[in-house]
């Protein structure tokens, strides 16, 4: 029992870590969102072991309850973990598609490929059952009750504050390249026309946050950055953005800059919501 123990508490631990892992200080890796998005689809998703898990499990305790009144039960942990594996196969083509639309083809056969490889490991186990029905207590139930469950409370309670916890970062980061703007600004009297360049130099530390984007908007400029958001904000993408001015511009498309007039774009930037941020000349803007 303290082995599985062990076990549940290491899978629950990492899938945890992976959902969240786009959100914690650091460099810059662009793994950690595709990640996150496929922990959190397990996350999910994996809720449709549970019901067989239930299922399972009662059988479970029904034939250890027989086996000390020394009664026999009908074999049919077989057709639970075939259940199961049907369940993780719907789940891999989830995950594996889901993988596809946020890296691309390969990353979303790669993804494919170590699930056929888990699925293959697990046949053999699948296939003694079928032949012999396990002795003692199978723990494998407890498995899919447990680790989704646990894995979906912990998104859900945890994912408020990484998001607070991963803005407010990257804002408190962009102190220095503020205050170089504005140096510049005070030497040159005027902001500059573009900070684009190879090595990008002021960092937001945070692993799912590439960079901060500077563009010049009237007497002021906009700096920003989009922010890792949950599955469970059903599409939404984040655009954290400062000016000192309060005159943030963010629109959807680049076509709208080129062929809408300057106050029709301020009327229909595409965003549906705005929100005051943290920190004074902050807000952040939900797009679908």
């Amino acid at each position: 029992m303290t082995l599985h123990l062990v076990r549940g508490s290491g899978l629950i631990i990492l899938l945890v870590l992976c959902t969240f892992y786009p959100f914690f200080s650091g460099e810059y890796d662009a793994l950690a969102t595709p990640l996150s998005g496929m922990a959190q689809v397990l996350g999910v998703l994996g809720l449709l072991f549970v019901p067989v898990g239930v299922l399972w499990l009662i059988y479970e305790l029904r034939k250890r309850a027989r086996a000390k009144s020394n009664l026999s039960t009908k074999a049919r942990g077989y057709y639970f973990a075939l259940a199961s594996m049907v369940v993780f196969s719907l789940i891999a083509i989830a995950v594996s598609f889901g993988a596809f639309l946020s890296q691309g083809l390969s990353f979303g056969f790669l993804t494919l490929a170590l699930c056929f490889y888990v699925a293959s490991r697990l046949t053999p186990g699948l296939k003694s059952l079928k032949h012999a029905e396990e002795e003692g207590f199978n723990y494998v139930p407890l498995y899919l009750v447990l680790v989704p469950g646990m894995v979906l409370i912990f998104q859900l309670a945890l994912a408020p504050r990484a998001t607070n916890f991963s803005r407010n970062r990257a804002i408190a980061q962009s102190a220095e390249l503020i205050g170089d703007i504005e140096k510049y600004h005070a030497e040159h009297g005027r902001y500059p026309a573009s900070l684009l360049a190879l090595h990008k130099d002021y960092k937001p530390s945070v692993v799912g946050i590439e960079q901060f984007h500077y563009a010049p908007n009237g007497e002021a400029y906009n700096l920003f950055f989009e922010q890792p958001t949950f599955l469970l904000d059903f599409g939404i993408r984040e655009i954290v953005m400062y000016n000192k001015l309060d005159e943030h511009l963010m629109v959807s498309h680049a076509a709208w800059i080129l062929t809408a007039a300057p106050e029709q774009l301020a009327a229909r930037q595409g965003w549906h919501t705005s929100h005051d941020a943290s920190s004074q000349h902050w807000k952040y803007f939900w797009f679908d």
